[in-house]
């Protein structure tokens, strides 16, 4: 783990001009036509894309505690500061048209299915323009094949059954 943290520093501050690789575990496959990758590479323009959507994500979810704190948001606000990497990692390994479901704190996943962060802000504070006109809230939180938040723990396990339902007799 280490020497990839290093390639990857190298790379992103520009002192090496090869992309970093790294050889992935091998795993066991269940019931896939095909098996994973067995490399996976990191160029410096998508380690500073990733970066950046991070950093953006960090600062969305700081303004919104921030709003939070002073009852401009009001209700839950299950921020997801410091889980940025999960929702920036997993958009390059699905395609766009993939469909995802989670169970809460969904700011970031919002964000990288592609809602803006004033459409994530003004869904969270309550006026017209947010991607459920400011009735959703926090828990409520949808985008493009993104069926998003809920308040309950758990919940996604029921949501996906349908989802999944729709979209194969839809095919």
């Amino acid at each position: 783990m280490g020497k990839m943290l290093t390639a990857v520093s190298h790379v992103l501050s520009g002192t090496s001009q090869k992309p970093a690789s790294r050889v992935l575990v091998n795993c066991d496959l269940c019931r896939l036509e095909e098996g994973l990758p067995v490399t996976t590479v990191l160029t410096r323009e998508d380690g500073l894309k990733y970066y950046r959507m991070m950093q953006t994500l960090r600062r969305m979810e700081l303004k919104a505690d921030q709003l939070h704190k002073q009852n401009i948001i009001r209700g839950f606000c299950d921020l997801c500061d410091g889980q940025e990497a999960c929702c920036v990692g997993l958009e390059p390994g699905i395609n766009p048209a993939d469909h995802v479901v989670t169970a809460y704190r969904a700011h970031s996943f919002t964000f990288t299915r592609g809602l803006s962060v004033p459409e994530i802000l003004a869904e969270l504070t309550g006026p017209k323009g947010g991607c459920a006109e400011g009735k959703g809230g926090s828990m409520l939180m949808v985008a493009k094949n993104f069926y998003g938040d809920n308040g309950i723990m758990g919940a996604q396990v029921p949501l996906e059954n349908p989802v999944n339902e729709i979209l194969v007799n839809f095919h």
